[in-house]
């Protein structure tokens, strides 16, 4: 499990990552999270917020991994984060989430998009 503790809502809130919360995401959007980090990353790149709906389920996500794991009440719930979550607030748990997962599966900074991006060359020649 990899943690980093970061302020959403004016709280203290400390996000994981570990496969507990991959699973978490799914029970809560029903989707993959490996696709809606695609999807964010992608969004981000495009300076557009990612999905709103499924960002709040992986911010849950990383709450409920950590939360669950020390037997301990979360500081925030989804009520709060949707009504009392600054942008601010809201891009950096998303990028935190990004960073945590990149940490998690050890993947090298840039190195999955300049593959993909190598990728698409190769078909569209």
């Amino acid at each position: 499990m990899i943690t980093k503790e970061i302020t959403l809502c004016g709280k203290q809130v400390t996000l994981a990552y570990c496969f507990a919360t991959e699973i978490a995401f799914r029970d809560l959007s029903g989707e993959d999270m490996t696709d809606f980090i695609s999807e964010a990353v992608s969004a981000l790149q495009s300076k557009r917020m990612p999905d709103i709906k499924k960002t709040i389920f992986a911010i849950l996500a990383a709450i409920t991994a950590h939360y669950n794991y020390s037997e301990e009440e979360p500081p925030v719930n989804s009520a709060v984060i949707m009504n009392e979550c600054t942008p601010e607030e809201f891009g950096t748990a998303i990028g935190t989430l990004i960073t945590l997962r990149a940490q998690f599966y050890h993947i090298p900074a840039g190195e999955p998009q300049e593959k993909e991006e190598q990728g698409t060359e190769q078909k569209n020649a």
